[in-house]
Protein backbone atom coordinates (compact mmCIF):
# COMPACT_ATOMS: atom_id res chain seq x y z
CA UNK A 1 0.00 0.00 0.00
CA UNK A 2 2.83 2.38 0.88
CA UNK A 3 4.48 1.63 -2.47
CA UNK A 4 1.24 2.39 -4.30
CA UNK A 5 0.79 5.71 -2.48
CA UNK A 6 4.38 6.62 -3.26
CA UNK A 7 3.76 5.87 -6.93
CA UNK A 8 0.72 8.19 -7.09
CA UNK A 9 2.57 10.92 -5.20
CA UNK A 10 5.43 10.80 -7.71
CA UNK A 11 2.93 10.75 -10.60
CA UNK A 12 1.11 13.83 -9.24
CA UNK A 13 4.43 15.64 -8.82
CA UNK A 14 5.40 14.78 -12.38
CA UNK A 15 2.10 16.09 -13.70
CA UNK A 16 2.37 19.38 -11.84
CA UNK A 17 5.94 19.86 -13.01
CA UNK A 18 5.23 19.44 -16.73
CA UNK A 19 5.96 22.76 -18.46
CA UNK A 20 2.79 24.27 -19.86
CA UNK A 21 2.99 26.13 -23.19
CA UNK A 22 3.36 29.85 -22.65
CA UNK A 23 0.95 32.40 -24.13
CA UNK A 24 1.94 33.61 -27.61
CA UNK A 25 3.99 36.80 -27.56
CA UNK A 26 3.88 39.55 -30.22
CA UNK A 27 7.03 41.46 -31.09
CA UNK A 28 8.11 43.66 -33.96
CA UNK A 29 10.66 42.35 -36.44
CA UNK A 30 10.98 45.58 -38.41
CA UNK A 31 9.39 49.04 -38.31
CA UNK A 32 8.77 51.07 -41.46
CA UNK A 33 9.36 54.73 -40.85
CA UNK A 34 9.42 58.27 -42.26
CA UNK A 35 11.20 61.35 -41.01
CA UNK A 36 9.21 64.05 -39.23
CA UNK A 37 8.21 66.01 -42.34
CA UNK A 38 7.68 62.86 -44.46
CA UNK A 39 10.27 63.86 -47.03
CA UNK A 40 12.04 60.54 -46.57
CA UNK A 41 10.44 57.10 -46.11
CA UNK A 42 13.38 54.99 -47.33
CA UNK A 43 11.86 51.52 -47.00
CA UNK A 44 8.26 52.48 -47.77
CA UNK A 45 5.27 52.35 -45.44
CA UNK A 46 1.83 50.76 -45.00
CA UNK A 47 2.56 47.06 -45.63
CA UNK A 48 -0.76 45.27 -46.23
CA UNK A 49 -0.04 41.73 -47.51
CA UNK A 50 1.26 38.65 -45.74
CA UNK A 51 5.03 38.15 -45.97
CA UNK A 52 6.37 35.49 -48.30
CA UNK A 53 9.10 33.19 -46.98
CA UNK A 54 10.77 31.27 -49.82
CA UNK A 55 13.37 28.57 -49.27
CA UNK A 56 16.09 31.18 -48.66
CA UNK A 57 14.51 31.81 -45.24
CA UNK A 58 14.04 35.55 -45.75
CA UNK A 59 10.76 37.40 -45.39
CA UNK A 60 9.62 39.43 -48.39
CA UNK A 61 7.08 42.20 -47.86
CA UNK A 62 5.49 44.83 -50.09
CA UNK A 63 4.61 48.36 -48.97
CA UNK A 64 1.97 50.66 -50.41
CA UNK A 65 3.87 53.94 -50.77
CA UNK A 66 7.23 55.77 -50.79
CA UNK A 67 10.65 54.13 -50.94
CA UNK A 68 14.31 54.81 -51.59
CA UNK A 69 15.33 58.24 -52.85
CA UNK A 70 11.87 59.70 -53.43
CA UNK A 71 9.04 60.49 -50.98
CA UNK A 72 6.64 60.23 -53.93
CA UNK A 73 7.72 56.72 -54.88
CA UNK A 74 4.95 54.16 -55.28
CA UNK A 75 5.97 51.49 -52.78
CA UNK A 76 8.65 48.87 -52.26
CA UNK A 77 9.44 45.19 -52.09
CA UNK A 78 11.36 44.76 -48.85
CA UNK A 79 13.40 41.81 -47.52
CA UNK A 80 14.22 41.10 -43.90
CA UNK A 81 15.37 38.15 -41.85
CA UNK A 82 14.65 39.75 -38.49
CA UNK A 83 16.66 41.56 -35.86
CA UNK A 84 15.61 44.98 -37.15
CA UNK A 85 17.63 44.75 -40.37
CA UNK A 86 16.49 44.60 -43.96
CA UNK A 87 17.04 45.85 -47.49
CA UNK A 88 14.82 47.27 -50.21
CA UNK A 89 14.77 44.88 -53.15
CA UNK A 90 12.85 47.21 -55.45
CA UNK A 91 11.27 50.67 -55.35
CA UNK A 92 8.42 51.55 -57.69
CA UNK A 93 9.81 54.87 -58.89
CA UNK A 94 7.96 57.62 -60.77
CA UNK A 95 9.28 58.57 -64.19
CA UNK A 96 9.82 62.13 -62.90
CA UNK A 97 8.94 64.19 -59.84
CA UNK A 98 5.32 64.49 -60.92
CA UNK A 99 5.36 61.85 -63.64
CA UNK A 100 3.71 58.49 -64.07
CA UNK A 101 4.87 55.12 -62.83
CA UNK A 102 5.91 53.00 -65.83
CA UNK A 103 6.80 50.00 -63.63
CA UNK A 104 3.65 50.14 -61.54
CA UNK A 105 2.49 51.87 -58.37
CA UNK A 106 1.00 50.65 -55.06
CA UNK A 107 1.90 46.93 -55.06
CA UNK A 108 -0.69 45.84 -52.51
CA UNK A 109 -3.19 43.57 -54.23
CA UNK A 110 -1.17 40.47 -55.10
CA UNK A 111 2.12 38.85 -54.11
CA UNK A 112 3.10 35.20 -54.53
CA UNK A 113 6.07 32.93 -55.15
CA UNK A 114 6.16 31.11 -58.48
CA UNK A 115 7.24 27.56 -59.18
CA UNK A 116 10.51 28.95 -60.55
CA UNK A 117 11.48 30.57 -57.21
CA UNK A 118 10.82 34.12 -58.41
CA UNK A 119 8.34 36.47 -56.76
CA UNK A 120 5.34 37.69 -58.73
CA UNK A 121 3.06 40.56 -57.90
CA UNK A 122 0.43 43.00 -59.03
CA UNK A 123 0.18 46.75 -58.53
CA UNK A 124 -3.08 48.67 -58.19
CA UNK A 125 -1.99 51.54 -60.40
CA UNK A 126 0.74 52.65 -62.77
CA UNK A 127 2.12 50.99 -65.84
CA UNK A 128 1.60 51.84 -69.48
CA UNK A 129 -2.17 52.19 -69.02
CA UNK A 130 -2.12 53.55 -65.43
CA UNK A 131 -4.21 50.60 -64.27
CA UNK A 132 -1.55 48.39 -62.72
CA UNK A 133 1.01 45.83 -63.82
CA UNK A 134 1.90 42.19 -63.31
CA UNK A 135 5.60 41.96 -62.44
CA UNK A 136 8.36 39.47 -61.66
CA UNK A 137 11.12 40.01 -59.10
CA UNK A 138 14.04 37.60 -58.87
CA UNK A 139 15.77 36.94 -55.52
CA UNK A 140 18.75 38.78 -56.99
CA UNK A 141 16.63 41.93 -57.31
CA UNK A 142 16.13 41.80 -61.08
CA UNK A 143 12.73 43.35 -61.89
CA UNK A 144 10.57 43.00 -65.00
CA UNK A 145 7.06 44.15 -65.94
CA UNK A 146 5.35 41.21 -67.65
CA UNK A 147 1.90 42.63 -68.32
CA UNK A 148 0.16 46.03 -68.26
CA UNK A 149 -3.46 45.79 -67.15
CA UNK A 150 -6.31 47.65 -68.86
CA UNK A 151 -5.08 47.05 -72.37
CA UNK A 152 -8.58 46.24 -73.59
CA UNK A 153 -11.65 48.41 -74.13
CA UNK A 154 -13.45 49.00 -70.86
CA UNK A 155 -10.60 47.53 -68.82
CA UNK A 156 -11.98 44.01 -68.29
CA UNK A 157 -8.54 42.78 -67.21
CA UNK A 158 -8.11 44.80 -64.03
CA UNK A 159 -5.55 43.79 -61.37
CA UNK A 160 -6.49 41.63 -58.41
CA UNK A 161 -5.10 39.35 -55.68
CA UNK A 162 -2.91 36.52 -56.97
CA UNK A 163 -2.93 32.84 -56.05
CA UNK A 164 -0.67 30.13 -57.47
CA UNK A 165 -2.85 27.30 -58.77
CA UNK A 166 -2.05 23.62 -59.23
CA UNK A 167 -1.44 24.13 -62.96
CA UNK A 168 1.49 26.45 -62.18
CA UNK A 169 -0.34 29.58 -63.33
CA UNK A 170 -1.56 32.53 -61.29
CA UNK A 171 -5.24 33.36 -60.92
CA UNK A 172 -6.77 36.59 -59.71
CA UNK A 173 -10.08 38.31 -59.07
CA UNK A 174 -9.89 41.69 -60.77
CA UNK A 175 -13.29 43.19 -60.04
CA UNK A 176 -15.54 42.01 -62.87
CA UNK A 177 -13.03 39.48 -64.21
CA UNK A 178 -11.53 36.27 -62.86
CA UNK A 179 -8.36 35.85 -64.83
CA UNK A 180 -5.43 33.52 -65.44
CA UNK A 181 -1.87 34.79 -65.80
CA UNK A 182 1.07 32.61 -66.81
CA UNK A 183 4.53 33.18 -65.38
CA UNK A 184 5.47 34.59 -68.78
CA UNK A 185 2.79 37.29 -68.50
CA UNK A 186 0.14 35.84 -70.81
CA UNK A 187 -3.31 36.97 -69.63
CA UNK A 188 -6.62 35.21 -70.30
CA UNK A 189 -10.10 35.49 -68.84
CA UNK A 190 -11.51 32.57 -66.87
CA UNK A 191 -14.87 34.26 -66.33
CA UNK A 192 -16.28 37.76 -66.83
CA UNK A 193 -18.91 38.54 -64.22
CA UNK A 194 -22.28 40.08 -65.01
CA UNK A 195 -22.48 42.97 -62.50
CA UNK A 196 -26.28 42.72 -62.21
CA UNK A 197 -26.47 39.00 -61.40
CA UNK A 198 -22.95 37.99 -60.35
CA UNK A 199 -21.53 41.19 -58.88
CA UNK A 200 -17.81 41.68 -58.42
CA UNK A 201 -15.11 39.37 -57.06
CA UNK A 202 -12.89 40.37 -54.12
CA UNK A 203 -10.82 37.28 -53.32
CA UNK A 204 -10.00 33.87 -54.74
CA UNK A 205 -8.63 30.48 -53.63
CA UNK A 206 -8.40 27.00 -55.14
CA UNK A 207 -9.88 24.03 -53.29
CA UNK A 208 -9.02 20.34 -53.38
CA UNK A 209 -11.69 19.69 -56.03
CA UNK A 210 -9.78 21.90 -58.47
CA UNK A 211 -12.45 24.59 -58.50
CA UNK A 212 -11.93 28.19 -57.45
CA UNK A 213 -13.91 29.73 -54.59
CA UNK A 214 -14.06 33.35 -53.61
CA UNK A 215 -15.85 36.22 -51.95
CA UNK A 216 -17.59 39.05 -53.72
CA UNK A 217 -20.46 41.51 -53.61
CA UNK A 218 -23.76 42.12 -55.37
CA UNK A 219 -25.68 45.36 -55.70
CA UNK A 220 -27.99 45.94 -52.77
CA UNK A 221 -25.22 45.38 -50.21
CA UNK A 222 -25.15 41.60 -50.56
CA UNK A 223 -21.84 39.85 -49.82
CA UNK A 224 -21.41 36.60 -51.74
CA UNK A 225 -19.45 33.36 -51.80
CA UNK A 226 -19.03 31.94 -55.28
CA UNK A 227 -17.50 29.01 -57.14
CA UNK A 228 -16.00 29.09 -60.61
CA UNK A 229 -14.82 25.94 -62.36
CA UNK A 230 -11.62 25.69 -64.47
CA UNK A 231 -13.92 25.86 -67.52
CA UNK A 232 -15.40 29.16 -66.30
CA UNK A 233 -18.80 28.06 -64.96
CA UNK A 234 -19.81 30.54 -62.23
CA UNK A 235 -22.18 29.83 -59.32
CA UNK A 236 -23.13 31.93 -56.28
CA UNK A 237 -23.24 29.57 -53.29
CA UNK A 238 -24.14 31.97 -50.47
CA UNK A 239 -25.40 35.52 -49.99
CA UNK A 240 -25.17 37.70 -46.88
CA UNK A 241 -27.31 40.81 -46.48
CA UNK A 242 -26.14 44.14 -45.06
CA UNK A 243 -24.86 44.82 -42.40
CA UNK A 244 -23.17 41.41 -42.43
CA UNK A 245 -19.99 41.60 -44.50
CA UNK A 246 -17.37 39.01 -45.41
CA UNK A 247 -14.13 40.27 -43.90
CA UNK A 248 -11.61 37.57 -44.80
CA UNK A 249 -10.74 35.46 -47.81
CA UNK A 250 -11.71 31.78 -47.73
CA UNK A 251 -9.30 29.00 -46.79
CA UNK A 252 -9.64 25.23 -46.98
CA UNK A 253 -8.69 23.27 -43.88
CA UNK A 254 -7.52 19.67 -43.56
CA UNK A 255 -11.09 18.48 -42.94
CA UNK A 256 -12.05 19.58 -46.46
CA UNK A 257 -14.31 22.44 -45.39
CA UNK A 258 -13.88 26.07 -46.42
CA UNK A 259 -13.56 28.56 -43.57
CA UNK A 260 -14.18 32.28 -43.58
CA UNK A 261 -15.29 35.18 -41.41
CA UNK A 262 -17.83 37.95 -41.19
CA UNK A 263 -17.98 41.09 -39.09
CA UNK A 264 -20.21 41.45 -36.02
CA UNK A 265 -20.67 39.79 -32.65
CA UNK A 266 -24.21 38.40 -32.67
CA UNK A 267 -25.72 35.10 -33.89
CA UNK A 268 -24.98 34.37 -37.51
CA UNK A 269 -21.66 36.22 -37.46
CA UNK A 270 -18.01 35.35 -36.81
CA UNK A 271 -16.21 32.27 -38.12
CA UNK A 272 -18.04 29.85 -40.40
CA UNK A 273 -17.33 26.65 -42.25
CA UNK A 274 -18.84 25.72 -45.57
CA UNK A 275 -18.88 22.52 -47.59
CA UNK A 276 -17.80 22.61 -51.21
CA UNK A 277 -21.47 22.26 -52.15
CA UNK A 278 -22.32 25.45 -50.27
CA UNK A 279 -23.78 24.24 -46.95
CA UNK A 280 -22.73 26.81 -44.34
CA UNK A 281 -22.58 26.76 -40.54
CA UNK A 282 -21.30 29.40 -38.12
CA UNK A 283 -18.99 27.79 -35.57
CA UNK A 284 -17.64 30.68 -33.50
CA UNK A 285 -18.87 34.10 -32.41
CA UNK A 286 -16.02 36.52 -31.94
CA UNK A 287 -15.47 38.04 -28.52
CA UNK A 288 -14.42 41.58 -27.71
CA UNK A 289 -10.91 40.34 -26.87
CA UNK A 290 -10.61 38.43 -30.15
CA UNK A 291 -11.95 41.34 -32.20
CA UNK A 292 -15.18 41.61 -34.15
CA UNK A 293 -13.66 42.14 -37.60
CA UNK A 294 -11.46 39.17 -38.59
CA UNK A 295 -9.35 40.08 -41.61
CA UNK A 296 -7.55 36.76 -42.12
CA UNK A 297 -7.71 33.07 -41.26
CA UNK A 298 -5.11 30.34 -41.76
CA UNK A 299 -4.74 26.76 -40.59
CA UNK A 300 -1.44 26.38 -38.76
CA UNK A 301 0.75 23.32 -38.35
CA UNK A 302 -1.00 22.53 -35.04
CA UNK A 303 -4.23 21.94 -36.99
CA UNK A 304 -6.03 24.92 -35.48
CA UNK A 305 -7.34 28.09 -37.10
CA UNK A 306 -5.33 31.21 -36.35
CA UNK A 307 -6.48 34.62 -37.38
CA UNK A 308 -6.12 38.38 -37.18
CA UNK A 309 -8.61 41.14 -36.50
CA UNK A 310 -8.05 44.86 -37.08
CA UNK A 311 -10.78 45.84 -34.60
CA UNK A 312 -9.51 48.70 -32.43
CA UNK A 313 -5.70 48.31 -32.41
CA UNK A 314 -5.90 44.74 -33.64
CA UNK A 315 -5.64 41.26 -32.19
CA UNK A 316 -4.76 37.67 -32.99
CA UNK A 317 -6.78 34.62 -32.02
CA UNK A 318 -6.81 30.83 -32.36
CA UNK A 319 -9.74 28.41 -32.34
CA UNK A 320 -10.16 24.72 -33.05
CA UNK A 321 -11.88 23.50 -36.20
CA UNK A 322 -14.88 22.95 -33.96
CA UNK A 323 -14.95 26.62 -32.96
CA UNK A 324 -13.52 26.38 -29.44
CA UNK A 325 -11.35 29.33 -28.36
CA UNK A 326 -7.70 28.55 -27.61
CA UNK A 327 -5.91 31.85 -27.18
CA UNK A 328 -5.91 35.51 -28.19
CA UNK A 329 -3.79 38.60 -27.73
CA UNK A 330 -3.80 42.32 -28.47
CA UNK A 331 -1.48 44.48 -30.55
CA UNK A 332 0.09 47.65 -29.16
CA UNK A 333 0.54 50.61 -31.50
CA UNK A 334 3.68 51.77 -29.68
CA UNK A 335 5.55 48.46 -29.51
CA UNK A 336 4.26 45.92 -32.04
CA UNK A 337 2.41 47.99 -34.61
CA UNK A 338 -1.36 47.98 -34.96
CA UNK A 339 -4.09 47.26 -37.47
CA UNK A 340 -2.62 43.87 -38.48
CA UNK A 341 -3.57 42.82 -42.02
CA UNK A 342 -2.13 39.42 -42.82
CA UNK A 343 0.34 36.81 -41.61
CA UNK A 344 1.94 33.52 -42.56
CA UNK A 345 3.43 30.68 -40.53
CA UNK A 346 7.20 30.75 -40.83
CA UNK A 347 9.55 27.81 -41.15
CA UNK A 348 10.42 28.20 -37.46
CA UNK A 349 6.82 27.70 -36.32
CA UNK A 350 6.25 31.38 -35.53
CA UNK A 351 3.80 33.63 -37.34
CA UNK A 352 5.06 36.62 -39.31
CA UNK A 353 2.77 39.35 -40.50
CA UNK A 354 2.27 42.99 -41.37
CA UNK A 355 0.59 45.82 -39.48
CA UNK A 356 -0.16 49.02 -41.37
CA UNK A 357 0.44 51.54 -38.60
CA UNK A 358 2.44 52.13 -35.43
CA UNK A 359 5.65 50.50 -34.28
CA UNK A 360 8.66 51.40 -32.18
CA UNK A 361 11.10 53.66 -34.03
CA UNK A 362 12.52 56.37 -31.71
CA UNK A 363 13.07 59.72 -33.39
CA UNK A 364 11.04 58.81 -36.48
CA UNK A 365 7.42 58.45 -37.55
CA UNK A 366 6.61 54.74 -37.25
CA UNK A 367 4.43 53.72 -40.19
CA UNK A 368 3.75 50.00 -39.81
CA UNK A 369 5.66 46.87 -38.90
CA UNK A 370 6.61 43.34 -39.75
CA UNK A 371 5.64 41.50 -36.58
CA UNK A 372 6.24 38.06 -35.11
CA UNK A 373 3.88 36.01 -32.97
CA UNK A 374 5.94 33.44 -31.06
CA UNK A 375 3.42 30.63 -30.72
CA UNK A 376 5.79 27.74 -29.98
CA UNK A 377 4.43 25.50 -32.73
CA UNK A 378 7.85 24.06 -33.56
CA UNK A 379 10.08 24.30 -36.60
CA UNK A 380 8.87 22.83 -39.86
CA UNK A 381 9.77 23.08 -43.53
Amino acid sequence: MKTLLTFFAVLALAITCVAQPSSPVISQVYTFFCNHNFTSCPTGFDPTLAPIQPSDGNLYVVTWWAGQGNPNAGGTVFRTRGGGQGIVMHTFQPASLNGGFPNGENPVVGFAEGTDGNLYGVTEQGGANKFGVFYRLAPSGSFQVLYNFCSMTGCPDGPGPLILATDGNFYGAGGNTIFCMTQQGNWSSLHTLDPSTEGVANSLMQASDGNFYGTGALSGDHATIFRVTPSGQFTILQQFSYPTALTSALIQASDGYLYGATNGSGPGTGIFRMSLSGDLQFIHQMTDQEGYEPVQLLQASDGNLWGLSDFRNGSFFAITLGGVSITSGAFNCNTTGCQPQAMTEGQDGNFYGTAISGGNMPGQNAEGTVFKIAAGLGRHI
